[in-house]
Protein backbone atom coordinates (compact mmCIF):
# COMPACT_ATOMS: atom_id res chain seq x y z
CA UNK A 1 0.00 0.00 0.00
CA UNK A 2 1.40 3.22 -0.63
CA UNK A 3 0.62 6.05 1.36
CA UNK A 4 1.00 9.69 0.60
CA UNK A 5 4.05 12.23 1.22
CA UNK A 6 4.15 14.11 4.26
CA UNK A 7 2.31 17.56 4.43
CA UNK A 8 3.79 20.76 6.11
CA UNK A 9 2.34 23.90 6.21
CA UNK A 10 3.64 27.49 7.51
CA UNK A 11 0.89 29.21 8.47
CA UNK A 12 2.65 32.65 8.41
CA UNK A 13 5.03 33.97 5.89
CA UNK A 14 4.68 37.47 6.14
CA UNK A 15 7.12 37.55 9.04
CA UNK A 16 10.61 35.97 7.60
CA UNK A 17 13.84 35.75 9.10
CA UNK A 18 16.91 37.98 6.67
CA UNK A 19 18.18 35.72 3.73
CA UNK A 20 21.81 36.10 4.08
CA UNK A 21 23.39 34.93 1.21
CA UNK A 22 27.69 34.35 1.50
CA UNK A 23 30.10 35.74 -0.73
CA UNK A 24 29.67 35.31 -4.41
CA UNK A 25 26.48 33.57 -3.59
CA UNK A 26 22.82 35.10 -5.59
CA UNK A 27 19.26 33.78 -5.83
CA UNK A 28 18.70 33.86 -9.76
CA UNK A 29 15.16 32.80 -11.49
CA UNK A 30 15.16 30.65 -14.32
CA UNK A 31 15.72 31.34 -18.15
CA UNK A 32 14.26 29.64 -20.57
CA UNK A 33 16.35 28.01 -23.87
CA UNK A 34 19.75 28.74 -22.15
CA UNK A 35 19.96 24.88 -21.09
CA UNK A 36 19.08 25.76 -17.50
CA UNK A 37 16.81 22.87 -17.78
CA UNK A 38 19.90 20.34 -18.15
CA UNK A 39 21.18 22.32 -14.70
CA UNK A 40 17.75 21.96 -13.06
CA UNK A 41 18.14 18.03 -14.04
CA UNK A 42 21.46 18.09 -12.80
CA UNK A 43 20.72 19.57 -9.37
CA UNK A 44 17.58 17.29 -8.94
CA UNK A 45 19.47 13.97 -9.49
CA UNK A 46 22.05 14.60 -7.31
CA UNK A 47 20.33 15.54 -4.89
CA UNK A 48 17.35 12.42 -4.71
CA UNK A 49 18.90 9.84 -6.97
CA UNK A 50 16.77 9.68 -9.41
CA UNK A 51 16.14 11.43 -12.86
CA UNK A 52 13.46 14.05 -13.31
CA UNK A 53 12.56 15.68 -16.70
CA UNK A 54 12.82 19.40 -16.33
CA UNK A 55 8.86 19.01 -17.65
CA UNK A 56 8.10 17.45 -14.91
CA UNK A 57 7.94 21.28 -13.30
CA UNK A 58 5.79 22.49 -16.48
CA UNK A 59 3.38 20.17 -16.06
CA UNK A 60 2.38 20.65 -12.09
CA UNK A 61 0.49 23.51 -11.54
CA UNK A 62 1.14 26.95 -12.33
CA UNK A 63 4.88 26.94 -13.86
CA UNK A 64 6.46 30.15 -15.33
CA UNK A 65 10.45 30.52 -15.11
CA UNK A 66 10.49 32.82 -12.56
CA UNK A 67 9.03 30.73 -10.38
CA UNK A 68 12.04 28.26 -10.41
CA UNK A 69 14.75 29.29 -8.24
CA UNK A 70 18.41 28.76 -7.98
CA UNK A 71 21.06 29.32 -5.52
CA UNK A 72 24.11 30.15 -7.27
CA UNK A 73 27.77 30.25 -6.10
CA UNK A 74 30.36 32.23 -8.49
CA UNK A 75 28.09 31.96 -11.09
CA UNK A 76 27.40 27.94 -10.81
CA UNK A 77 23.55 27.10 -9.43
CA UNK A 78 23.93 24.73 -6.51
CA UNK A 79 20.39 24.53 -5.12
CA UNK A 80 16.56 24.91 -6.41
CA UNK A 81 13.33 24.69 -5.53
CA UNK A 82 9.96 25.93 -7.56
CA UNK A 83 7.73 28.37 -5.61
CA UNK A 84 4.14 28.12 -6.73
CA UNK A 85 0.64 27.99 -5.57
CA UNK A 86 -0.77 24.91 -3.97
CA UNK A 87 -1.97 22.47 -6.58
CA UNK A 88 -4.20 20.77 -3.71
CA UNK A 89 -4.96 23.80 -1.25
CA UNK A 90 -5.97 26.80 -3.27
CA UNK A 91 -4.65 30.11 -1.96
CA UNK A 92 -1.49 28.50 -0.32
CA UNK A 93 1.78 28.69 -0.97
CA UNK A 94 3.81 26.25 -2.25
CA UNK A 95 7.25 24.92 -2.67
CA UNK A 96 8.66 22.11 -4.18
CA UNK A 97 11.25 20.15 -5.41
CA UNK A 98 13.70 21.94 -2.62
CA UNK A 99 16.83 19.99 -4.10
CA UNK A 100 21.00 20.78 -3.36
CA UNK A 101 23.66 19.26 -5.53
CA UNK A 102 25.48 16.82 -3.29
CA UNK A 103 28.80 18.57 -3.61
CA UNK A 104 27.19 21.36 -1.80
CA UNK A 105 25.66 19.65 1.29
CA UNK A 106 26.17 21.14 4.24
CA UNK A 107 26.62 24.67 3.70
CA UNK A 108 23.08 25.73 4.08
CA UNK A 109 21.83 26.12 0.88
CA UNK A 110 18.94 23.72 1.30
CA UNK A 111 17.85 26.50 3.75
CA UNK A 112 18.77 29.51 1.62
CA UNK A 113 16.87 28.49 -1.19
CA UNK A 114 14.12 27.18 0.90
CA UNK A 115 13.71 30.66 2.53
CA UNK A 116 14.08 32.42 -0.98
CA UNK A 117 11.11 30.38 -1.85
CA UNK A 118 9.25 31.49 0.90
CA UNK A 119 10.06 35.38 0.33
CA UNK A 120 9.19 34.79 -3.20
CA UNK A 121 5.87 33.59 -2.29
CA UNK A 122 5.27 36.34 0.15
CA UNK A 123 5.83 38.82 -2.53
CA UNK A 124 3.46 37.41 -4.61
CA UNK A 125 0.91 37.95 -1.77
CA UNK A 126 0.74 34.66 0.03
CA UNK A 127 0.17 34.37 3.79
CA UNK A 128 1.05 30.93 4.17
CA UNK A 129 2.92 28.45 2.51
CA UNK A 130 2.93 24.17 2.30
CA UNK A 131 4.84 21.85 1.08
CA UNK A 132 5.20 17.80 0.56
CA UNK A 133 8.35 15.81 1.80
CA UNK A 134 8.96 12.25 2.45
CA UNK A 135 9.66 10.85 6.24
CA UNK A 136 13.30 9.61 5.32
CA UNK A 137 14.65 13.23 4.43
CA UNK A 138 15.41 14.03 7.78
CA UNK A 139 17.73 16.87 7.33
CA UNK A 140 15.32 18.72 4.90
CA UNK A 141 12.43 17.76 7.73
CA UNK A 142 14.52 19.85 10.60
CA UNK A 143 15.32 22.57 8.38
CA UNK A 144 11.65 22.82 7.34
CA UNK A 145 10.90 22.99 11.07
CA UNK A 146 13.74 25.03 11.91
CA UNK A 147 11.89 27.72 9.63
CA UNK A 148 8.28 27.63 11.30
CA UNK A 149 6.65 24.50 9.27
CA UNK A 150 4.70 22.24 11.08
CA UNK A 151 3.38 18.97 10.52
CA UNK A 152 -0.02 19.37 8.71
CA UNK A 153 -2.16 16.08 9.31
CA UNK A 154 -4.53 14.93 6.54
CA UNK A 155 -3.90 11.03 6.06
CA UNK A 156 -4.53 8.60 8.47
CA UNK A 157 -0.40 7.39 8.49
CA UNK A 158 0.72 10.82 9.27
CA UNK A 159 0.62 11.00 12.97
CA UNK A 160 2.37 7.60 13.25
CA UNK A 161 5.00 8.92 10.95
CA UNK A 162 5.65 12.09 12.24
CA UNK A 163 6.43 10.27 15.88
CA UNK A 164 9.23 8.69 14.02
CA UNK A 165 10.38 12.00 12.24
CA UNK A 166 10.38 13.33 15.19
CA UNK A 167 12.22 10.75 16.86
CA UNK A 168 14.86 10.51 14.36
CA UNK A 169 15.53 14.46 14.66
CA UNK A 170 15.79 13.88 17.94
CA UNK A 171 18.66 11.26 17.28
CA UNK A 172 20.30 13.38 14.52
CA UNK A 173 20.79 16.31 17.43
CA UNK A 174 22.30 13.83 19.98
Amino acid sequence: MSVPQLIMRKPDITVLPPLVLGEGEQIICHKEDCGMEAVWEDIIESAFGKRYKFDFLIKAGDYSPEHVLYLTVNGKPIATTTAVESPTYAGEGWYRMVGVHADAKGIGAGKKIALAALYALRERGYKSAMLSTDDARIPALSMYISLGFEPYYCHESHKERWEKVFEEIAKVKR
